[in-house]
């Protein structure tokens, strides 16, 4: 059975990443080494793995891991996505890439983009949007917005089935549904 999943932000071979995200990695080998085996666990043959964005920080290192990891890829562009991009006509049957930043998916019922957004189709009716980026300002606040970030740095560096993401949203907005209502 197909499953779905999402990520983003993974920045395979960045260097720099450790720092700036305080990863718990001593090195980017280890950090590399750690995302593809925990990629590897979670992900089959053919499932499909929405990343949205920043995937790899230059084309060899994102030649080489796309060898090693399952499942179809959807990106969405982040900012930082030219060296995926550059070896696309590589992975023609394992990397998909969008022509749009943002993208509904109909079947799920969510907006997925690599930007946070403020506004969104749907989003008065209860769409979930989830997204990407690394920074801190950026995090999720559910009290406020169904805005989910989706970030490797938020979910233990390994791709989260979205169904399961987004039964967590529904339950949690149920509960403060509740939590609202009995007062």
């Amino acid at each position: 059975m197909q499953e779905f999943f999402v990520t983003s932000d993974t920045f395979f071979g960045r260097p720099s990443i450790i720092d700036t995200a305080k990863r718990p990695f001593s090195s980017v080998d280890d950090m590399n080494l750690a995302m593809i085996e925990n990629w590897n666990k979670r992900v089959g043959t053919n499932d499909v793995v929405y990343h949205l964005g920043n995937f790899a920080w230059n084309p060899v290192i994102a030649e080489d891991v796309l060898k090693l990891l399952p499942g179809k890829i959807y990106l969405i562009k982040g900012e930082y996505d030219e060296a995926v991009v550059s070896i696309a006509k590589h992975f023609r049957d394992k990397l998909h890439i969008f022509s749009d930043s943002i993208v509904k998916d109909e079947k799920l019922n969510c907006i997925l983009s690599h930007w946070p957004l403020a506004d969104w189709p749907g989003k008065k009716k209860g769409v979930f949007h989830l997204h990407g980026q690394t920074l801190k300002d950026m995090r999720t606040d559910l009290e406020s917005m169904n805005r989910v970030n989706m970030c490797t740095d938020n979910w233990s560096f390994e791709p989260q089935p979205i169904k399961d993401t987004l039964d967590m949203l529904k339950n949690f907005k149920k509960k403060q549904q509740n939590t609202l209502g009995s007062e």
